[in-house]
């Protein structure tokens, strides 16, 4: 478990904690699953500082191909506010996953919402595309209901990263009184596929595998207010990605710090 310690106050520590792995890696399309989790608390029990992002940065080499990014595979944000269908946009989901929210103190329990991401149209210059969130409540609330949110997928800056999935982490509370707070994340990013002439193609490029033979994931966590910014990474062995011959999933491959 690797985790990033924090000063927030007095006798207290915000940490930040990020695993990532591969699995199911497809020698000939290229195609694997990245499973990522996220999990951020305050060592006093209270409920941690609001984020403003959170994000998920992918090894450099890949990025998004060209033939992905355009309207046959985008989904209208507008259309799961209408219609907040899960089986709505099945060509433009990439990922699925769960969050868990923290409402307290007006709710003691944690909350759970099962989470769906899209592939959206550019919102902002310079992005590669959009990300739509589909959140859905796993159990009745008067914290939240269900709520399309959007994010971004852009270019990463530099270092060992080639692009970063910007997820929203603002979750938008029903009533005034209520502060819905994210205290974990967990992603199953399978990424999107097309078929041409029965072939099938992989909507990223494979990461380069550098000298080390490592590749790396990395997680940033911005929260509201004058509260540090948490940022971590994680590292898998490239060389046994690239050996998995099976393609089915067998033999995952953990991440290591």
């Amino acid at each position: 478990m690797v985790a990033a310690l924090v000063p927030a106050v007095a006798d207290a520590q915000l940490i930040g904690e990020f695993q990532a792995r591969v699995k199911g890696f497809q020698p000939r399309s290229g195609s694997y699953t990245v499973v990522a989790g996220a999990r951020i608390f305050d060592t006093t029990g209270l409920p941690a500082p609001a984020l403003s992002e959170a994000s998920v940065s992918f090894p450099a080499g890949a990025h998004l191909r060209k033939r992905f990014l355009r309207r046959h595979y985008y989904c209208d944000p507008a259309l799961l506010e209408r219609h907040p269908d899960p089986k709505l946009c099945p060509r433009a989901r990439f990922a699925t996953g769960r969050i868990v929210l923290d409402a307290r103190p007006e709710v003691v329990e944690s909350l759970s919402a099962n989470i769906r991401l899209y592939l959206g149209k550019p919102a902002a210059p310079g992005d590669i595309a959009s990300v739509v969130a589909l959140v859905v409540p796993n159990e009745q609330s008067p914290a939240y209901a269900y709520q399309v949110l959007q994010g971004r997928l852009v270019k990463a800056h530099a270092g060992p990263f080639g692009y970063r999935l910007v997820l929203p982490a603002r979750i938008k509370p029903l009533l005034p009184t209520v502060t819905l707070t994210l205290a974990e994340m967990h992603l199953n990013i399978r990424g999107l596929h097309e078929t041409v002439k029965g072939r099938k193609i992989f909507w990223t490029t494979a990461p380069r595998c550098p000298r080390g033979r490592r590749v790396w994931f990395g997680a940033r966590y911005r929260f509201e207010g004058a509260v540090p910014t948490i940022v971590r990474r994680r590292s898998i062995s490239c060389t046994r990605l690239l050996r998995n011959p099976s393609g089915t999933g067998r033999g995952e491959i953990p991440g290591t710090s």
